[in-house]
């Protein structure tokens, strides 16, 4: 059976609130990303986290896919039935990703601009998919991928929780055998924007933990954003080793 050695942080950056939120329990990470010119995002993300988290708990830890997608499905209902229950609440949305392991096999999901990455060997081997404007048009060839973070359209997204009744989502990545020495990253938008993938690799790579990985990422970013008024930004990170270790 594998362990996972979880460091978590979140700052509101150059903001006056923090819209961002995350929870880590056994089994699962979830991280949210309240829309910024939305009323209410930070309770937007907070009332998601918590009710995905509640949703795992309640239907037994579920791995395969459709509890899975019946979970986001149902996180969606729920966001939606707040803003009609409280008007002033009815602007709401956010980001959504989250991760959840039985200890051996690991799966994730997204919705929005909000990431969840996998390494293997210091190397990036898996990654979500925004669901945004950059990147439809990066899949299709038309701008690089790397450019979406200086792309004027990268704040457009296709998909959010709590904009439609329907989140449009069919399917998720295959689940993945973890080994020891595999680590992930979930991340808010305003963490990848100033963190890039070889960035990521190399801090993992001359870590010796969580904590220390995530201290390495964040000292590149706080330098970049320097007297910025960047946004806020959050990061789980979470090293995979053996019980016996």
């Amino acid at each position: 059976m594998n362990t996972f050695r979880t460091f978590a942080y979140t700052n509101q950056g150059g903001r006056k609130n923090n819209e961002d939120a995350y929870l880590c329990s056994k089994g699962i990470w979830t991280l949210a990303d309240g829309l910024g010119g939305h009323d209410c995002g930070e309770v937007a993300s907070e009332e998601s986290v918590r009710y995905i988290n509640s949703l795992w708990k309640q239907m037994g830890c579920p791995m395969d896919e459709e509890s899975l997608l019946k979970m986001l499905a149902e996180t969606n209902k729920y966001i939606l039935h707040l803003q009609k229950k409280s008007p002033e609440k009815s602007s709401m949305r956010t980001t959504l990703v989250f991760a959840v392991t039985d200890g051996e096999t690991l799966r994730y999901a997204n919705v929005g601009d909000s990431r969840f990455y996998l390494f293997r060997d210091n190397k990036i081997i898996a990654q979500s998919e925004d669901h945004s404007v950059c990147a439809a048009i990066a899949r299709l060839g038309e701008i690089r991928y790397e450019d979406i973070r200086f792309n004027e359209d990268r704040n457009k997204l296709l998909k959010v929780i709590g904009d439609t009744e329907d989140l449009n989502i069919r399917k998720l990545p295959e689940p993945i055998v973890l080994k020891p020495g595999d680590a992930f990253l979930l991340c808010s938008d305003g963490f990848w924007e100033f963190v890039y993938e070889q960035e990521m690799e190399i801090d993992l790579s001359k870590s010796k933990s969580s904590k220390e990985w995530l201290a390495f990422m964040t000292k590149r970013l706080l330098l970049k954003t320097k007297n910025k008024e960047n946004d806020n930004f959050t990061a789980i990170c979470v090293r995979i080793g053996k019980t016996d270790e």
